[in-house]
């Protein structure tokens, strides 16, 4: 019962995240989009970089908040955020076999 609550709150918070996504990245795996590929893979590797620069971006914020150096937040924090997504996936491997 808890689990179900959780994915609904999760559900919510990312909802518009992924509206925003779905809208302005075509699906090239739908055949009308087929033909987007590139476009596709443009605005996606746009986004990423998005993404990145606002991680950075408040990475820098909380740490000059919390008088922590540039650069033991960038090992620690900006290190970690990139390397869980890798584990994650490779958790996810290593248990389908």
């Amino acid at each position: 019962p808890a689990d179900g609550k959780m994915n609904k709150v999760k559900w919510l918070l990312t909802w518009p995240l992924i509206f925003v996504l779905f809208c302005t990245i075509p699906n090239c795996s739908k055949p009308r989009w087929e033909r987007f590929f590139m476009l596709t893979f443009v605005l996606s590797t746009l986004w990423i970089a998005l993404f990145s620069y606002f991680m950075v971006w408040m990475v820098t914020v909380i740490g000059y908040t919390l008088g922590i150096p540039d650069v033991i937040m960038g090992i620690t924090f900006l290190a970690a955020g990139t390397s869980v997504p890798d584990c994650m996936a490779s958790l996810i491997v290593a248990r389908q076999g």
